[in-house]
């Protein structure tokens, strides 16, 4: 099982050496060892995953080799996967494996160092979920930066240089901040730690900072620290401007993997330190982070709806979902965190369908716009159908997944606004939740809009200059990149629990100092802040977490 786990992550790193060490057999070999890599590593990735539930949750099945020890510092190669990184690890495998296969045509230009990249992207993308020490998690959360460049900056479209540029710019500034601040919450626990070690493990680091807090009003300097980075990874409004031309430049591939996984990286970000290590500077923030989220929400579904061009479209419907995801986590309930958490994975399914089916549309007829195009569905069956279900999808449909994640978040966002706390808050809360659910109705609109003006009507097509094959519907390349995809939307859309089960207590461990601290803050009734000891948790039929000593 160790081995597994460390393989899975560092399977994807060798195969981007054979594919460069053999590229001289052509792109064909290319092709085809980019996609064994990543089927084997779904499988490798499916079977730890598939041994951590049936070994019960909670249970550690990670490794811990010293990696730099001395009497006063230990750093660790920490390796682990839980409740909160389990899915997330699991959607970066599968979304992989439909970068390679929707690739397979449409990149022709040096396939050999394309492949590679995106297989040096998986291990970047699988190791952030996985590390259990802060200097690990830095490495791999900055190395994701490396080979998307590169894929957005050879391989996108005309402006492709300048949203590299851009992209690479922005993200690398608020990790720095990001990095600085981690470095703080390790020396600030070293010197709270009588004769304590220097230590950089983040499961060390949250049992501790339990025992012995920050001060409140250091938590919030670095808690700004951590947001710098973690919000611009999101992105959190108004830290979004690198996104829309990021997606619109890069390849379809590179859309998919940074619509599915790498935005994903910021939210997990919060959960994985700011709430457990930060919680009374996530409580102090918690307002003004619930407004930027609200005012994403309605400002990626306006702009949306004023987009001609499909993938921009989506683009900013981007930055209104990942809006959501950030509601429910910092409403700090557990089905706002329950709901968001899910949320995430869900925006990794739906978007990152849409942008592989922009990308298979566009290269039939080289062209976005959305004036291009009308009656598709009369031509394209097949596509039309798929895009109809990851609409369907993404503005939350019930039967889908996207109805699950939206309908818990909200839930758990109502509950916070509604709960007893001084009037000045809960108006805010209220208005929050209220403006919140427009997002909603604007989602619904801007999404069945694009798809009447493109898949409805009578036929119409961007006239083609020159020798073309015949335009076809998907061919079966296509939907196998697709259909896994599809199988999921609907299992977490009729079955939730057996995604959110998994979960559930992981969320709960990671957010009981800041509940605690929500309590002392707002509440009449102070709670008392959690013993270093992680108490055993439950969940009763109602939904509620009790203690189980």
């Amino acid at each position: 099982m160790i081995n597994l786990l460390v393989i899975s992550v560092l399977l994807p790193l060798a195969g981007a050496v054979a594919i460069m060490a053999l590229s001289r057999f052509g792109p064909a070999m290319a092709r085809r060892l980019a996609l064994t890599t990543s089927l084997v590593t779904l499988v490798l990735v499916a079977r730890v995953m598939l041994d951590f539930l049936a070994d019960g949750v909670g249970k550690s099945l990670g490794v811990r080799w010293d990696w730099f020890s001395h009497s006063s510092i230990h750093i660790q190669f920490g390796m682990d996967l839980d409740g909160l990184s389990l899915w997330l690890y699991g959607l970066t495998a599968l979304l992989t494996i439909t970068a390679v296969l929707i690739s397979w045509e449409s990149i022709t230009d040096r396939p050999a160092a394309y492949y590679s990249l995106l297989l040096l992207l998986e291990t970047g993308m699988l190791g952030v979920f996985v590390a259990r020490d802060i200097i690990l998690f830095y490495v791999f959360f900055e190395f994701t930066l490396v080979p998307l460049f590169f894929i957005i900056g050879i391989w996108g479209s005309e402006d492709r240089r300048y949203a590299a540029v851009k992209f690479f710019l922005f993200t690398l500034a608020g990790s720095l901040l990001t990095f600085l601040g981690l470095l703080t919450i390790v020396l600030l626990n070293y010197f709270a730690t009588p004769g304590g070690v220097l230590t950089f493990s983040i499961p060390e680091l949250t049992a501790s900072l339990a025992a012995h807090p920050i001060n409140p009003a250091v938590q919030v300097w670095i808690f700004l620290a951590l947001f710098a980075g973690f919000a611009i990874k999101v992105p959190l409004f108004p830290l979004h401007t690198w996104l829309p031309l990021a997606h619109v430049q890069a390849p379809a591939a590179g859309s998919v993997i940074l619509a599915g996984i790498l935005l994903k990286l910021g939210t997990y970000g919060f959960l994985r330190f700011n709430l457990p290590m930060l919680p009374d500077g996530t409580v102090v923030c918690m307002p003004w982070v619930l407004w930027l989220a609200a005012a994403g929400i309605i400002y990626g579904a306006l702009v949306s709806l004023a987009q001609n061009d499909i993938k921009k479209l989506i683009a900013y419907s981007s930055v209104s979902h990942m809006g959501f995801c950030m509601l429910g986590i910092f409403a700090i309930t557990p089905l706002g965190l329950g709901g968001g958490t899910l949320q995430m994975l869900n925006h990794g399914l739906s978007t990152g369908g849409l942008f592989a089916l922009v990308g298979m549309l566009y290269e039939r007829y080289h062209t976005r716009q959305i004036a291009d195009y009308r009656g598709i569905a009369r031509k394209l069956p097949i596509f039309s159908t798929m895009f109809v279900i990851f609409t369907l999808s993404s503005i939350g449909l019930p039967g889908l997944n996207g109805f699950a994640g939206e309908f818990l978040l909200l839930t758990g966002m109502f509950q916070r606004g509604w709960a007893e706390a001084p009037f000045f808050y809960t108006v805010q809360w209220q208005a929050i939740s209220i403006i919140s659910t427009f997002g909603v109705v604007l989602g619904a609109w801007y999404m069945l809009w694009l798809v009447q003006r493109v898949f409805f009507g009578p036929l119409k097509e961007k006239e083609q200059h020159g020798h073309h094959e015949p335009i076809r519907d998907l061919s079966i390349r296509e939907v196998l990149a697709l259909a896994p995809l599809l199988v999921f939307m609907f299992w977490i859309g009729l079955v939730p629990q057996h995604f959110l089960g998994p979960m559930n207590n992981q969320l709960r461990s990671l957010a009981a100092g800041a509940t605690a601290s929500f309590d002392q803050r707002y509440l009449a009734a102070p709670a008392q802040r959690p013993q270093p000891a992680s108490p055993i948790v439950s969940t009763t039929q109602s939904g509620e977490f009790v203690r189980v000593d």
